[in-house]
């Protein structure tokens, strides 16, 4: 299965997102690894970073794009998860990204530029799926979520009345996420239990819907 994770906004997660799921998919049994297609190549440093006893995760840089589709199709045969991390822009590569998903996940900030970043986004994103000729399951993700703010609120409520679900479990703003980055770990391998607790239940949500989509 190919889970792509992407947005048009930098700085909204993708990485911390992507590094994160393959963790928790590693410790499952799966066999997984990343296509790091964003530009810094934050998942090929973080994946050196890895202890030794952890769970080995491959990153394969693919900052250009090219042939993305020849190597994730032929990646498949080894692995049982690719998760893609996604560039931050609106171009030909975004749109493999999308093409190429079994799920795509969007990350998103509660902010005002993410929602006008989004409107963007739904337009590639409905271009991709008239050419795939089939529903692509996708699927919001508020990161960085604030749930007693205003803003928070707000922006769910926007995110909710666009025909792409959100899913009930979010992220908060916790520097167990960042602390653990630097360490090559995955924040269910760090020491912060409430990050820990809220990334499983994350994983558990895409899970379930990992398994309607097989």
């Amino acid at each position: 299965m190919i889970i792509s994770v992407t947005s048009l906004k930098g700085g909204v997660g993708k990485s911390t997102l992507s590094q994160n799921l393959a963790v928790c998919f590693a410790h499952a049994g799966y066999k997984v690894c990343i296509l790091d297609v964003d530009t810094n190549q934050s998942a090929i440093r973080w994946s050196g970073l890895r202890p030794d006893d952890a769970p080995a995760i491959p990153v394969f840089g693919q900052p250009d794009g090219i042939e993305l589709s020849k190597n994730a199709k032929h990646l498949s045969k080894d692995y049982d998860i690719i998760l893609i991390d996604g560039t931050p822009s609106l171009n030909k590569v975004t749109s493999k990204i999308i093409l190429l998903a079994d799920l795509l996940l969007i990350p998103i900030l509660p902010s005002g530029l993410d929602i006008w970043a989004t409107e963007q986004f739904l337009e590639r994103y409905h271009d991709a799926e008239a050419e795939r000729e089939k529903k692509l399951p996708a699927y919001f993700l508020m990161n960085q979520f604030q749930p007693n703010t205003n803003l928070s609120k707000e922006v769910r409520e926007v995110l909710e009345d666009t025909e792409i679900p959100v899913l009930k479990n979010t992220l908060k703003n916790r520097t167990a996420y960042r602390e653990a980055v630097i360490k090559g770990l995955g924040v269910i391998e760090y020491k912060d239990k409430k990050a820990q607790e809220e990334l499983v239940a994350l994983y558990n949500e895409i899970s379930k819907i990992m398994k309607k989509i097989k």
